[in-house]
């Protein structure tokens, strides 16, 4: 065969002659007796035992093409530039394996022309073949670059959808949203993901993120004390959501948020696992996309001419966020965006932590019942519309006066509501504009589940602060002094179990907001404390709880 080819290559070098692999146990003779002239005729256009020929991408530096009478390897990195082919090549002979180094350019015909001839007259190599090799390569590499171009310029991606949202999952996930107890059922799942405890941040957090396609966009601040568990929670709930519409960012420099392209931040779930790591340029506009949805920047270019000339550059946003930090009042206009949440750092919780952790290491809970959870928590937020949501009740509750940031603290309780009918979307109805209309039961799901975050806002203590202070003053009144009780802060961080830096942090704000003085001592002799303002937690909780069911009960 390959000298029948070889001969007709010789007689007629402008023909391409294709070979073509017949069925196995059939030779052409009874290809004709069984199948006839259509047979024949199908066979011919559609080769389907013909292999495909498509590169392999060894690595980002060498990509392997095999020919019809060689293997060829590009070297190093292709040119961006989708006008240019100039590439280093390897030629690897199929016969004796023998190795040819050429510098080629593919888009220039006349240029692969000169290298076949080339390599003919000096290495012997069939100049024809060669020609449709390299002709080949070059449509295959333009295919692959402008693959790549694509992903890059739209990173949504169906990657996970496509392998997990099958029609049976897209029927599960549907029937899944429909059951009216979605809520108690999307905690279970939580659980069982993986998350211990936190049941008041985790449903909170789930119903934040879930948003991030949605018309009303929310966004969380998780704060808590130095490895309390805070980047753990956040990227659990991520690990809950679809991963093509995950972004998780460690760090975010002064200047890269200005300079993603059109789809990027669209339709996105952005996690920041230390907001602390953030300048204040980065901050600054991040906060803009948190409240405008895009930011405008005026930049300098050049034209077609070569002039400079001033340009305005617009990114566009849409996202939801998780962030993590250690000291969310430095942050206060980043609070008033965010839906501030504290971590549980009780012992309680560190217990459980510990139980679970021990239990994952000696191989006693179940990896696949985590992953099943997650696949269909991901699947039932695939499958969610966005819809404008209309809550005929907003105008018939308040919250408390005394809340900080209370016109900024509304609207996102408003938006929470609108996010908790979406997750019911399949079991509301819509009316004639399309719009979902919320219940009295999607106020009542909010306000049980978002009430810990309107309370903080209420509270003039972060929820790790308050954590130590409450504590404190447990010890406080255990002593036989009670609260006239004076106390030293290596008496504190000894009686709470606290590290220096901590309490040290915590005593600080606590005597700055004069919840705790200076009783008596000196720099050098070292200073004994007294509680100076002892506030009741419990009863400032029932006061908030109590308001807001008496306006649900009228509803």
């Amino acid at each position: 065969m390959e000298n029948l080819i070889q001969s007709i290559q010789n007689l007629r070098p402008d023909l391409l002659v294709s070979t073509i692999q017949l069925p196995d146990g059939h030779s052409m003779n009874d290809m004709w007796l069984n199948y006839g002239t259509e047979g024949i005729s199908e066979l011919l256009e559609n080769p389907k035992s013909e292999t495909e020929s498509k590169l392999e991408i060894i690595n980002d530096f060498k990509i392997a093409y095999k020919g019809k009478i060689a293997t060829y390897y590009v070297i190093g990195i292709l040119p961006t530039d989708l006008g240019s082919l100039r590439i280093s090549l390897h030629i690897v002979e199929k016969e004796n394996q023998k190795k040819h180094r050429i510098k080629i350019d593919l888009a220039d015909f006349v240029n692969v022309q000169n290298q076949c001839r080339e390599l003919e007259e000096k290495q012997r190599l069939n100049a024809n073949l060669l020609e449709v090799d390299l002709l080949k390569l070059a449509d295959l590499i333009d295919d692959y670059r402008e693959q790549k171009l694509d992903e890059e310029l739209n990173p949504i991606t169906d990657l996970y959808s496509e392998k997990e949202l099958t029609p049976k999952a897209q029927e599960k996930a549907i029937e899944f949203l429909s059951n009216p107890k979605l809520m108690e059922n999307i905690d279970k799942l939580l659980g069982q993901s993986g998350i211990v405890g936190e049941q008041d941040n985790r449903m909170t957090l789930f119903v934040i993120a879930s948003s991030y396609k949605m018309p009303n966009l929310l966004h969380g601040l998780v704060n808590g004390s130095s490895g309390e568990g805070k980047s753990h929670l956040i990227n659990s709930i991520s690990e809950c959501m679809p991963q093509e519409d995950v972004l998780n960012m460690t760090r975010i420099t002064s200047k890269s948020l200005y300079h993603y392209r059109d789809k990027e931040l669209i339709n996105k779930l952005i996690l920041i696992q230390d907001f602390d790591g953030l300048d204040e340029e980065a901050q600054l506009a991040f906060r803009e996309m948190q409240s405008a949805k895009f930011l405008c920047s005026s930049t300098v270019t050049k034209d077609m001419f070569g002039n400079i000339r001033g340009k305005i550059k617009k990114v566009n946003a849409h996202f939801a966020s998780l962030t993590a930090t250690t000291q969310a009042e430095v942050y206060f206009d980043n609070m008033s965006r965010s839906i501030i949440l504290g971590v549980d750092e009780s012992k309680e919780q560190t217990l459980r932590i510990i139980k679970h952790q021990n239990m994952k290491i000696a191989g006693v809970s179940n990896s696949d019942s985590e992953q099943q959870a997650k696949q269909l928590l991901r699947n039932a937020i695939r499958v969610l519309k966005s819809y404008e949501v209309v809550n005929p009740f907003a105008d018939r509750i308040s919250l408390p006066m005394e809340a900080n940031m209370l016109r900024r603290l509304n609207s996102q309780f408003q938006s929470f509501i609108a996010q908790i009918t979406l997750l019911h979307q399949y079991q509301r109805k819509l009316d004639s504009k399309s719009r979902l209309i919320a219940t009295k039961q999607d106020i009542e799901i909010a306000v049980e589940v978002f009430f810990n975050s309107i309370f903080l806002k209420v509270d003039e203590l972060d929820k790790s602060t308050r954590q130590f202070f409450e504590q404190l003053k447990g010890y406080v009144k255990s002593q036989p002094k009670g609260s006239t009780h004076r106390f030293t802060a290596k008496e504190v961080r000894d009686a709470i179990n606290v590290s220096k830096t901590t309490s040290f942090k915590k005593m600080e704000i606590l005597q700055k907001l004069e919840y705790i003085r200076v009783a008596e001592g000196s720099a050098n002799r070292g200073f004994k404390y007294v509680i100076a303002h002892w506030d009741n937690l419990e009863k400032m909780k029932s006061k908030v709880k109590t308001d807001l069911s008496k306006q649900l009960a009228v509803l």
